[in-house]
Parts: C-alpha cells; structure tokens; sequence
C-alpha cells in the first residue's frame, strides 16, 4: 500500500495535488457507480442526492448538517483523550474546526456525509449535540476501496446509551434506501471493542481477509492494526432489527 499525503498538506504542492485528487475522484465515482442501483452520487453543489429527514431521525435522535454552534462541544469531545483512545492523537481546536469544514462541505455537495449527531433526551429542554454519525467514502487506498463506509464518534456522556447503533442504523437506512447503495463498511482498528461490538449489532460481518496495517499510527503502535466489518444489502433486508421503522 503506498503512503498517504496527510488533508493539511503543504501548500506548496496544493495545486498539484488537487489535479490529482480530481482525476482520482472521478475514476472513484465512475467505480461506486456500477454498484448503484440508484443514479450515480452526484458531488456538485446544488445536485446532491435529497435524502428525506424523516429517514434520518428517531424520538431520540436526529443526524443533521454542521452549524457553528457544534464547533465548541465537539473540540471538546476530539480532544477528550478516552474519546481518541484508538485514534492517532487528539484534534487541536483548529483541526478539529477544520474536520467540521471538510464534513460539511462534503454534505453540501453530495447530500450525505458525516452528520452532527442531536440527542433527543426525553424531557429536556434543546437538543444536546453527541457527537456524529453517518456515511463517508473513505480513501481509495483502503482495502476496501471504492466503498461507502458508516462512521460515529461520541462525547463519552452519551456512552453506553445505545445510541451509536440506533444512529448508525439511521445511516444505513438512508444509504441503502435512498443511495441504493450495495453494500456499506465500517472500519476501525483491531483494539477498538466498543465499535466492534456495535458493528456486530448492527449485522455487520467481519472481514479478515481485509485486515490492514494504518498509515496513520507508527509502526509500533498497537493500533496500527484494523479491521473491516461488511454489510451486503441483501443481509440487511433481511434483518429483523426495526430499521425501517
């Protein structure tokens, strides 16, 4: 697997970089677009996929774009270090706004994204941002790339709650009903249970064949190894779990 050049890259090689990350974007879209049952995922702004809110929401939770008022609690969440255990390090306030811009922009362009995560607490006053949930196409250089992956991340107070599962099965929803999508991944390092076992929840099928060594993580760190968990679409209709309700 060849190395990866990091999002924050030097600006000096921006330009060229970008050419090649548009021609790598399109061959990337043309190969997610054979295994679509719906149109191709379209990335211009003003022609993203419409997915209908009520798909993205329970009684209690709800995924929505980024606004400004989730930058503060979630620099706190990504620099919680429990919270970035199995991750390369904690953001600093600047990547962690940066990471907020990225994802948003993602969102307009193709409708569909990491979303910020609102708990619906029963009786509370406002929603309480817990984090984000959603879909992601993640690097083409993971083994399992081309492909859409389902991601969460959430401030430890919303811990043990079931509400990653109940998000992420929000996500699947929304990419295989309205993205018609094939199948989704999740991915995350070998040491990372809590994910793993929400993977499992969720009906998704671990992977061993496609186990890989992170660029990200030195080569001595422990969770440098990860794993990736598949969910056909076939699998999940026919799951009993009370996705589509």
């Amino acid at each position: 697997m060849r190395s990866r050049q990091p999002e924050n890259a030097d600006p000096a090689f921006l330009n060229e970089k970008t050419a090649r990350k548009q021609a790598e974007r399109q061959l990337l879209l043309d190969a997610l677009a054979g295994g679509l049952d719906a149109e191709p995922i379209a990335w211009a702004p003003g022609n993203a996929t419409v997915i209908a809110p009520a798909l993205l929401a329970s009684p209690r939770l709800r995924l929505r774009p980024w606004t400004d008022a989730d930058r503060e609690p979630f620099a706190a969440m990504t620099a919680d270090t429990e919270v970035m255990r199995h991750f390369p390090a904690p953001l600093s306030r600047a990547q962690s706004d940066a990471w907020i811009d990225r994802m948003s922009r993602k969102i307009e362009e193709r409708g569909w994204g990491f979303w910020a995560l609102d708990y619906l607490a029963e009786g509370a006053a406002a929603p309480q941002f817990a984090g984000f949930t959603g879909l992601h196409i993640p690097d083409p250089e993971f083994p399992c790339g081309p492909c859409v992956e389902v991601g969460w991340r959430l401030a430890q107070r919303f811990w043990g709650l079931g509400l990653a599962t109940e998000a992420a099965r929000l996500s699947l929803r929304a990419g295989f009903e309205s993205l018609g999508l094939q199948e989704i991944v999740a991915m995350t390092t070998l040491r990372n249970t809590r994910s793993r076992a929400v993977m499992q929840r969720l009906g998704m099928q671990e992977s061993p064949a496609d186990e890989f060594d992170h660029w990200a993580y030195p080569a001595d760190n422990p969770e440098r190894r990860c794993c990736i968990y598949r969910l056909p679409r076939a699998r999940w209709s026919a799951d009993p779990q009370p996705h589509r309700s």
